[in-house]
Parts: structure tokens; sequence; C-alpha cells
């Protein structure tokens, strides 16, 4: 899913995550905040759900013809994500469903994040 013409795009998007995420888990270290791995983890959970909202938004607003003149994207954040290649219906369901499933993955991880980072603290 990240080749294509605007693969940069999406990389971009992916990559400005990961920066967050990464500068803030420093931050976290760096004064000491307990649980910082799982705090990073709730983070990118926050940063998920904001992308699982945006490509819903532009996967039902594709579904309804009236309101675009074919088929388009319906805001920015999607736009980061897709790009501009291959849009289609199935296209956007595939980029939704994969960040759903992204996101569950993520709230799975972060329990098993905070019991990992309670063992170690307790040793």
């Amino acid at each position: 899913m990240l080749g294509g013409k605007n693969g940069g795009a999406k990389m971009l998007f992916i990559l400005l995550c990961l920066i967050i995420i990464i500068v803030s888990l420093v931050f976290f270290r760096k004064y000491a905040i307990l649980n910082p791995f799982s705090k990073g983890i709730a983070l990118a959970i926050a940063l998920s759900i904001v992308a699982v909202v945006c490509l819903a938004q532009n996967y039902t607003q594709s579904l309804i013809p009236e309101a675009n003149d074919g088929i388009g994207i319906s805001n920015q954040v999607a736009y980061w994500i897709i790009g501009e290649d291959g849009w289609s219906k199935e296209s956007f369901r595939v980029f939704f469903e994969n960040s759903v499933y992204f996101t569950l993955f993520l709230i799975i991880t972060y329990p098993v994040v905070l019991i990992f980072e309670s063992k170690l603290k307790r040793k």
C-alpha cells in the first residue's frame, strides 16, 4: 500500500506519527514519567483513532454519489494516508479496514506493554 507515485505522502504521514511518538517517549523518559512506553502506545492509539475516524468519514462519503462529482478524498488526513493513486470505493474501504485492524492491535498491545513495564519496575 505504500507504493505508487504518491508513496511519499503516505510515508510522510507514518514518519510524522513515528517522530511524534519517539519524541514523546524521549521526553517521558527524560522527565521520569511513570510507564513511558505504555504512554507512547496510548499516544499511538490516539493518532490511530484520528486516522480511523478520517478514513471512515472518507469511505462513507465515497458511498454517497450525490456528495461529490465522482470519487474524491473528503479530508486532509485521509489524503495524507491514501495519497493520489488508485482512488476507488474498494481502496478506501481497504485503507479504513486496515486502519481499524492496526488500531485494535495497538489497543490489545497497550495492556501487555503496561504489564511488562510494571514487572520491570518491580525488579
